[in-house]
């Protein structure tokens, strides 16, 4: 690339409506365009680093013995209706209408059409296992855009598909996929976080993300500071260390009047009390009945855990005109003497001579027993993992840090296979579902998180395989007859070699192409200057402060060598 007379869009000043600092780099660097929250385009710089990625991809996709294809994204919505993740997906996913009023939707994910496609394939236990892939685009239509990058509404991924003869072939391909994946980040100089996750959006039994520590990223991790425990906070286990105080002295119950006081803090502070003295009672409906639910003082409903528990996802908030009608009061809201199922999270049984609503407008209860003065139908796992919760592994306390996701694999088994009539004949002539496994990479999000671990406030620091140039060649006087021709000839050379390589050849400042290739990040800068009358150019890597004088007849044997050892 000369660039004299390239396509790059650079900006002085940062954007003003990002919030993520790969977002600002990529859009300050002309790597990336902005066309609205969510949705971007990839300019010529940004598109050679989705290549890049794309090329280590593929490369240990190849150790695996796994297939490249290519599907496509506009798909018969019949698709997602057959395996129920259009109810799963909900509005997330992108619908609209052809000509003669069939429904299509722009696919979120891959799942259903591969089953689809290997149908046509699997007919008996020596068709099996193969591994597919392909990278394309998917589409969702993001609840939370500002993220830049990290969630686009239309993104690209790397999505594979295993298929097996059963349980133990499924394990070994979701073991060899893990080793895959976390080559791929290695190369991509990431450090990840294994961590346990919801399978329940891909209709998958296992599932485990690879988050990458940042302290922007959108996801939050449970992390045990003693064992290997960790996981998306979602999903994360809170264990609870029941009291050893069974001899504490019942107070008598009396209703207080609490004109107004509606919140935790605000009773806290009006019967300035702890948190394990508040009893937090919430109702909720699901599947159309009513059910309280309780909780200790600040701790915050865990709604994937809730789902779990009453088995359905169908969970709603009701109104305050419904609250009314079933004799209670929004802000005052109570166990006592309620007829519907009250379900309390395990700290409840740490609980005793506690505040809670008195189902009346402006009152309270004061000095309540749970289990003496009303009913607690279940205990449960409900609250969210925060910072006074213990490892369920260990015991011991953890870290709650910011991570970036960047790859995802589901054990998906056979609940694909089933609604898909995915069979094969075994050697005994009977029929058993197809074993599947389903394995994502982001490479939009993967080129986040390089960006937010590799910068400085210059710019990008790309590692070697991801850097759209390797080499940026800058010619200090483009006038200077000698120091252009040597430039040229030294980028025709790498060039020729197979070595992406950039030569600034604009009628700019020295300081102005300085910053350019800090500001791309490219790895390795050659300065032509002044000595190169003495046989000498100055050569500079991004990643370090200093430069030093190489001969020029050592120059490309310099540079091969790095590249080599990187």
């Amino acid at each position: 690339m000369r660039m004299s007379n390239s396509f790059f869009i650079t900006r002085k000043e940062f954007p003003k409506d990002e919030n993520t600092i790969s977002a600002k780099l990529l859009i300050k660097s002309g790597m990336v365009f902005k066309n609205e929250n969510g949705i971007y385009s990839y300019l010529p710089l940004g598109l050679k680093v989705v290549n890049n990625i794309k090329k280590i991809i593929r490369n240990e996709m190849k150790k695996i013995n796994a297939e490249e294809v290519l599907m496509p994204s506009l798909v018969n919505y019949s698709y997602f209706e057959n395996s129920g993740r259009n109810v799963i997906f909900d509005k997330e996913m992108f619908t609209l209408k052809d000509r003669n009023n069939k429904e299509y939707a722009l696919c979120p994910t891959h799942e259903e059409l591969f089953t689809y496609l290997v149908r046509n394939k699997i007919q008996s236990y020596k068709d099996l296992h193969f591994t597919l892939f392909q990278m394309s685009n998917k589409f969702r239509d993001e609840f939370h855009p500002e993220y830049g990058l990290i969630r686009k509404k239309e993104f690209l991924m790397a999505d594979a598909y295993s298929f097996d003869a059963d349980m133990s072939g499924l394990d070994v391909s979701y073991d060899k996929m893990y080793q895959t994946f976390k080559n791929i980040f290695k190369r991509c100089n990431l450090d990840t976080i294994t961590v346990k996750s919801d399978p329940e959006s891909m209709k998958g039994t296992t599932s485990e993300e690879f988050q990458v520590e940042c302290d922007f990223g959108d996801n939050k991790i449970v992390k045990c500071t003693s064992c290997s425990y960790s996981s998306n906070i979602e999903e994360a286990a809170c264990l609870t260390k029941i009291s050893k105080e069974n001899n504490f002295d019942i107070k008598m119950i009396r209703k207080v009047h609490t004109p107004n006081i509606k919140t935790v803090k605000e009773l806290k502070e009006f019967f300035n009390v702890d948190d394990d003295k508040i009893l937090k009672s919430l109702i909720i409906k699901a599947d159309s009945k009513y059910i309280m639910i309780l909780l200790k003082g600040n701790d915050e409903l865990n709604t994937n855990k809730l789902e779990t528990v009453l088995k359905t996802k169908n969970i709603e908030i009701p109104s305050s005109y419904e609250l009314e009608k079933i004799g209670t009061e929004v802000g005052f809201i109570g166990p006592i003497k309620s007829t519907m199922t009250v379900i309390a999270d395990m700290e409840v049984k740490n609980m005793h001579n506690v505040i809670c609503g008195a189902n009346i407008k402006d009152y309270h209860y004061k000095n309540v027993n749970p289990k003496i003065d009303f009913k607690i139908d279940r205990f449960a796992d409900l609250k969210m993992f925060d910072e006074n919760s213990y490892c369920p592994k260990c015991g011991s306390k953890c870290e709650i840090i910011n991570g970036i996701e960047v790859g995802h694999i589901f054990k998906l088994e056979t609940n694909y296979s089933k609604v898909y009539d995915l069979k094969y004949l075994d050697e005994t002539n009977t029929f058993n579902y197809v074993h599947m496994g389903s394995y994502g990479i982001g490479i939009d999000r993967l080129i986040s998180a390089i960006i937010e671990k590799n910068h400085d406030e210059k710019g990008i620091i790309w590692p070697m395989l991801v850097a759209p140039y390797k080499v940026a060649i800058v010619v200090i006087n483009v006038n200077d007859k000698e120091s252009y021709k040597y430039s040229k000839m030294l980028y025709e050379r790498l060039t020729q070699n197979g070595i992406d390589t950039i030569l600034d050849d604009r009628k700019e400042t020295v300081g102005t192409k300085f910053n350019d290739m800090d500001l791309f990040g490219i790895p390795i800068r050659i300065t032509v200057g002044k000595k190169l009358e003495e046989g000498f150019v100055e050569m500079k890597l991004r990643s370090e402060e200093m430069s030093n004088d190489i001969k020029i007849e050592n120059v490309l044997k310099t540079i091969e060598k790095m590249l080599e050892t990187k």
